[in-house]
């Protein structure tokens, strides 16, 4: 069976409601969060911040995107052997 394969560059301006957070500290805090809750934490400092979580799913933030631009991208099919 052959495989696609997705090369992508880009940015998007993610709904802070439609993203998710997910930590990746051993910390006593939310295992997923909002991106509006995200916005509320200190970038860095006392935890949790901003670097104790990270995007849980860069697809769902491009799909429920208010703008955005991709500067490359490119699919293939690749052969198994």
């Amino acid at each position: 069976m052959s495989k696609i394969i997705v090369h992508a560059s880009g940015w998007c301006e993610a709904n802070p409601e439609k993203i998710m957070f997910q930590l990746i500290s051993d910390l006593d805090a939310p295992k997923y969060i909002t991106g509006s809750e995200w916005l509320k934490l200190p970038e860095k400092g006392l935890p949790p911040a901003r670097d104790d979580y990270i995007l849980e799913n860069v697809g769902m933030a491009f799909h429920s995107a208010f703008d955005g631009d991709y500067s490359h991208l490119y699919v293939h099919a690749q052969e198994e052997v």
